[in-house]
C-alpha cells in the first residue's frame, strides 16, 4: 500500500522522575522530549519520540525541534518509504541529530506497520519495507527479558530497591555506580548478599572512572559475580578500554562510546569492548541500531538494547528492535518507564517476571495518551 505523509506534528513534554535519578554524569530530576505525530493520506496516525539526552550526547531538545518546521515542509506529501530511505542517508552522513532521525523513523514505521497489519518487530525482522512487497510475520518472541535499574542516594535505599526488583520477578539488575570508592564496593557487596548468588548483577559507571580507578574497582567487585561493567572509562578513551579489557576480571561494555556505525567500527577495531549497549535514540533509530547489532555479532560482540529514560513511545520502539534481533540473548535495559511520573501511553507496557510483552498490534501496537501529554506539555 503506497502511503504518503500528509502532516507532521510534534508535542514537547517535560516529565518528572518519581525519584531523583543518580548517575555519574549528575542527578536527573525530569525528562524532556517531544512526541512526533505523522498523519498519512490514508487516515493513519504514526507516533515517534524525539528525546535527546544532553548529559550523554550533548544534543539539546530545543536545537533539535528548531529543525522540524522546515523539515516538515520538505517531507509532507512524500512517500513514507521514500522518507525512510532519505532518513537512512541522513544518518549515514550525520546531517541531522540522531534523536530527530529516531523519532521520525519510528513514526513512519508505526504508520507503515498499521497500513500493512504488521508490527514494527516484523518490519525490522524482514528486509527494508518497500511499496511493492508485503512483509510476512516471522518467528519473533512475544516478550523480552529486561533488567531492573537500581540507583539510590544511600546503600540502604539501593538495597531496598534491589530486593523489591527481585521480589517482582527480575533476575537481572543494573546498579548505577556514581563514584569509584570503597563505599561503592561495599554497596555492591551488600546488594549481592541481599539478592543471593543467582540473579545477574551489572554495574554502570557512566564514564566515571580513570583507568587506575577502574582497575581498583573491578578487581574488588569481581568477587561479587558481575555480569559486566558499562562504560567504566570516558567514551573517547578506546586505548584505555582496550588496555583495561586485557586484564579486567569483569567483561567491559561500551555505551556512550557508541553514536553511529562509524563509532561502533572504531570500538571493534580497537578491541575495546566485550558488549555493546545500544540506545536507538542516540544512534539515529531502529534500522541504524539493527545494522550495528548485525556487524557486532559477526565479530562475537554481544549487544544489549536500552532506553535513554524516554517515555513510552520510544521505549516501545526499542522493544520492537529487541524482538526483531535474534542475536540478542542478554536482558535488555527497557524496564525504565516506572522511573517516570507518566509514560504517556493509554495502556502501559506489561512487565511480568522480568519480561516485557511485545505489543502484538500493528505498528507500535500502543496509543498515545493525549490527556497525559497535555498535563506534561
Amino acid at each position: 500500500m503506497a502511503t504518503t505523509l500528509n502532516k507532521l506534528k510534534w508535542y514537547p513534554y517535560k516529565i518528572p522522575f518519581r525519584d531523583a535519578f543518580l548517575t555519574a554524569h549528575g542527578t536527573l530530576q525530569q525528562r524532556t522530549g517531544a512526541l512526533v505525530v505523522g498523519e498519512t493520506d490514508a487516515g493513519i496516525t504514526g507516533y515517534g519520540e524525539i528525546a535527546p539526552l544532553p548529559e550523554f550526547s550533548g544534543t539539546c531538545l530545543a536545537d533539535t525541534l528548531h529543525l522540524l518546521p522546515e523539515l516538515a515542509r520538505e517531507l509532507e506529501g512524500k512517500s513514507l518509504v521514500a522518507i525512510l530511505r532519505w532518513l537512512e542517508s541522513q544518518n549515514q552522513d550525520a546531517q541531522l541529530p540522531a534523536p530527530l532521525l529516531a523519532g521520525l523513523e519510528t513514526a513512519l514505521l508505526d504508520a507503515i506497520g498499521q497500513a500493512r497489519g504488521e508490527n514494527i518487530a516484523t518490519l525490522l525482522g524482514n528486509t527494508y519495507p518497500s511499496e511493492q512487497t508485503t512483509l510476512t510475520a516471522g518467528m519473533l518472541p512475544t516478550s523480552i527479558p529486561v533488567n531492573a535499574v537500581i540507583s539510590g542516594a544511600t546503600t540502604a535505599i539501593a538495597v531496598e530497591r534491589a530486593c523489591a526488583a527481585i521480589a517482582a520477578g527480575f533476575s537481572c539488575l543494573k546498579l548505577k555506580i556514581t563514584e569509584a570508592s570503597q563505599e561503592m564496593i561495599e554497596r555492591v557487596a551488600t546488594i549481592r548478599a541481599a539478592i543471593g548468588s543467582e540473579p545477574r548483577l551489572r554495574l554502570d559507571a557512566n564514564e566515571g572512572w580513570s583507568l587506575k580507578q577502574a582497575q581498583f574497582m573491578l578487581t574488588r567487585c569481581s568477587a561479587y559475580t558481575i555480569e559486566y561493567v558499562e562504560q567504566p572509562l570516558p567514551a573517547d578513551d578506546l586505548a584505555g578500554m582496550a588496555s583495561l579489557r586485557r586484564t579486567s576480571p569483569v567483561p567491559l561494555a561500551v555505551d556512550e562510546a557508541l553514536s553511529n556505525m562509524a563509532s561502533a567500527r572504531r570500538v571493534l577495531r580497537a578491541e575495546a569492548s566485550d558488549i555493546f549497549i545500544l540506545k536507538p535514540q542516540l544512534l539515529g533509530g531502529l534500522y541504524a541500531s539493527r545494522q550495528i547489532i548485525q556487524e557486532a555479532s559477526k565479530q562475537g560482540i554481544a549487544c544489549v538494547i536500552t532506553s535513554t529514560l524516554e517515555a513510552g513511545i520510544g521505549v516501545t520502539a526499542a522493544l520492537h528492535l529487541a524482538a526483531a534481533s535474534p542475536e540478542i540473548s542478554l536482558a535488555c535495559g527497557l524496564a525504565t518507564l516506572d522511573l517516570l511520573a507518566d509514560d504517556l501511553l493509554q495502556d502501559g507496557l506489561s512487565i511480568s517476571q522480568g519480561r516485557i510483552a511485545v505489543p502484538a498490534g500493528p505498528g507500535l501496537g500502543v496509543q498515545l495518551d493525549y490527556a497525559a501529554l497535555q498535563r506534561y506539555s
